[in-house]
């Protein structure tokens, strides 16, 4: 473990010298915009949508002016805003760039899911089998990124999600189609080859399975359990914190069990605050956004991590299995037919991590993140730990 915590403090190390050499470059112009007022410049847009534009993508006429409306959103680890431009094709941009918080951009560039995001907008959006929003550009060089993006707002009918709403609890018939939506995305990538996964999204990008990431997530653990626990001792008891302790002596065992074969494209973070419903004739129909998560795995992840997140404990128990259900025959509608009892097991295992992010969350304290959103998931996933028996399965692992 030593080991692994000294591998992972001199990636760290390497992530801050990223940021101070793009700190250099800005001042000789060669570093990507740090900040709203500086990527808000006609010529700077149009740069980057000349040179950072998906492949096969309709150019957009030049912008003659952009302007900043002052309007932010909420974000757990990025600056979103948005730009307005002129001549309105479209009427403005949803931009993506990293917080000024240090901390953030630190364990963001240590842990690399920026670079998912902006892999996801270069690779894979223009072949989603769901609705997702339009990407105009991707960059991403040094320690830093810039995304422009459709602005959802301006979908006639569109109904977008925050972190908050997913800390409020949403219902098991919005669920539903969230689960639905999630066999749409997994039913399209469920029969890829190795070769053809590595094209789209390189293993070598994977937080569990990339080179040296198995001991880096594991170092992670380790080192937020203790300052998670004297943050919240009423949420994370001592025998809670004892079972992320086994995990992380079981963590090669677990990492197997996780990420065993078949695999499909899994969006890793899908909460509610990451889900949209756009207004169609046949009803809602849910759309996902920021994929800084995906990874190839178990598409029972997705269903796991949403339920476990977006529904209060006590709904979540009266209705989970039903739900589990839905989506295994959503999925089979696809084509796609899974064991439920091996799905099942899989979710009990996966239960855990949805608790690991939660405990990472608030032990390195490294999110911009509301304090009272991380207790809600912190208390949900322990609750879901609790409810499918997950210390007595480890136990036997």
């Amino acid at each position: 473990m030593i080991a692994e915590q000294g591998a992972l403090a001199l990636r760290a190390a390497g992530a801050l010298g990223r940021i101070a050499r793009d700190r250099v470059d800005e001042a000789f112009g060669r570093a990507l915009p740090r900040t709203p007022e500086q990527l808000a410049d006609p010529q700077v847009l149009d740069a980057l949508l000349a040179r950072y534009a998906p492949p096969g993508s309709a150019p957009l006429p030049p912008v003659r002016r952009a302007r900043l409306p002052g309007v932010r959103f909420e974000s757990s680890n990025c600056t979103n805003f948005l730009i307005e431009i002129d001549p309105a094709l479209p009427r403005s941009f949803y931009a993506k760039l990293p917080p000024p918080e240090l901390a953030t951009r630190a364990f963001a560039n240590t842990l690399g899911f920026w670079e998912v995001e902006v892999t996801f907008c270069q690779r894979l959006a223009a072949r989603m089998p769901i609705e997702t929003p339009r990407v105009y550009a991707a960059a991403r060089r040094g320690s830093r990124f810039v995304l422009l993006l459709e602005n959802l707002h301006d979908r006639p009918g569109a109904q977008l999600f925050i972190n908050r709403d997913m800390a409020a609890g949403t219902t098991p018939e919005r669920s539903r189609r969230c689960l639905e939506t999630f066999a749409t995305l997994h039913a399209a990538f469920s029969d890829l080859s190795a070769a053809e996964r590595e094209a789209l999204l390189p293993r070598r990008l994977h937080s569990h399975l990339g080179p040296g990431a198995r001991a880096r997530s594991r170092a992670i653990l380790a080192a937020s359990i203790a300052p998670a626990q004297r943050k919240a001792p009423d949420l994370l008891r001592p025998e809670h914190a004892e079972l992320c302790r086994l995990a992380v002596a079981k963590w090669d065992r677990l990492v197997e069990v996780w990420f065993a074969e078949p695999h499909t494209l899994v969006h890793g973070d899908s909460h509610l605050g990451n889900c949209f419903e756009i207004a169609s004739a046949d009803g809602p129909k849910v759309g996902l956004l920021d994929f800084q998560g995906l990874h190839w795995g178990q598409g029972i992840r997705d269903v796991q991590y949403h339920l476990t997140y977006s529904l209060d404990p006590k709904e979540l128990a009266e209705c989970e299995d039903a739900l589990i259900a839905h989506y295994l025959a959503a999925l089979a509608g696809h084509g796609v037919k899974l064991d439920a009892d091996v799905t099942r097991a899989q979710y009990r295992a996966l239960s855990f991590q949805t608790l690991v992010v939660a405990v990472v969350s608030l032990g390195l304290g490294s999110m911009i993140e509301r304090e009272e959103t991380v207790r809600t998931v912190l208390r949900r996933s322990v609750a879901a730990i609790d409810r499918l028996g997950f210390a007595e399965w480890l136990a036997a692992l």
